[in-house]
């Protein structure tokens, strides 16, 4: 299954903003994901480039909070740079 970029931001958001006083950590998560894109973009696997956009390759949509809640977890543990460096 593939989502566009903007998609994938937009679900990892909205699942972040499921809990309490996430909103700063929303928009710290989407602006390290670009930065994260920026830098593999046809490097990762999981980043696919097509003539219509970037993509982004998931398993199914449960990946989507296991991402948001992967960076939860991150935060809370104060390892953020490493979920980005096994993202």
């Amino acid at each position: 299954m593939k989502l566009s970029i903007e998609e994938l931001m937009e679900n990892v958001k909205d699942e972040l903003l499921c809990y309490e006083d996430m909103e700063q950590a929303s928009r710290r998560w989407e602006k390290e994901f670009l930065d994260w894109v920026e830098k593999n973009k046809g490097k990762h696997k999981d980043i696919a480039l097509e003539q219509n956009g970037i993509f982004f390759k998931i398993k199914d949509e449960e990946e989507v909070f296991e991402i948001a809640n992967a960076y939860i977890d991150a935060l809370d543990e104060g390892n953020v740079k490493q979920y980005w460096e096994k993202f």
